[in-house]
């Protein structure tokens, strides 16, 4: 059977609607997964008419309503979230599947970012940050450093090349 690939099935598994066999706990699960098995997305931010796009290291929270990373205080994306706290990151697993296009997975994190100032706050989310990626620690602890935490406002999952599921934590 051919694939046609002019047309993307969307199905949107808001509020535990689900237009196909797979219920939004799949949907839910390969999220968390890809999330989990993930240690890089490629941060969107925009400023001054102009899109920008990062590499960083992220984690979500249990709940997957938030995503963290940091940044060094001097950079763009910094400046740039500052501007326009609107980011998007895209998490994919192309590298455990290079032969195959069908077998790929992306996940586009939509949400509002902005850079966490009290101490406490600091404390919890570089300490989930730290846990998926220990080796960080002096980049995360340095006061030149800033920690970055995401609202999620929704999360798009993309399979089979041309699956699509919309789901809001």
């Amino acid at each position: 059977m051919k694939n046609n690939y002019d047309e993307p099935m969307f199905i949107d598994v808001k509020r535990g609607r689900v237009e196909e066999e797979e219920g939004p706990a799949g949907v839910e699960e390969a999220i968390r997964n890809l999330c989990d098995e993930q240690s890089f997305a490629v941060l969107a931010t925009q400023g001054q008419g102009q899109p920008y796009a990062t590499l960083i290291s992220f984690a979500t929270s249990p709940d997957m309503k938030y995503a963290i990373f940091a940044t060094p205080i001097q950079t763009r994306k910094y400046s740039l979230i500052q501007g326009d706290q609107m980011i998007s990151m895209l998490i994919d697993n192309r590298s455990s599947q290079p032969n195959s296009l069908n077998s790929i997975s992306a996940l586009t994190i939509t949400g509002k970012a902005k850079a966490l100032s009290d101490e406490e706050s600091i404390e919890l989310w570089s300490g989930l940050l730290l846990c998926k990626h220990p080796y960080l620690s002096h980049f995360v602890k340095s006061p030149s450093t800033a920690l970055i935490v995401v609202e999620v406002t929704g999360y798009f999952y993309v399979r089979r090349f041309q699956e699509v599921f919309q789901w809001s934590p």
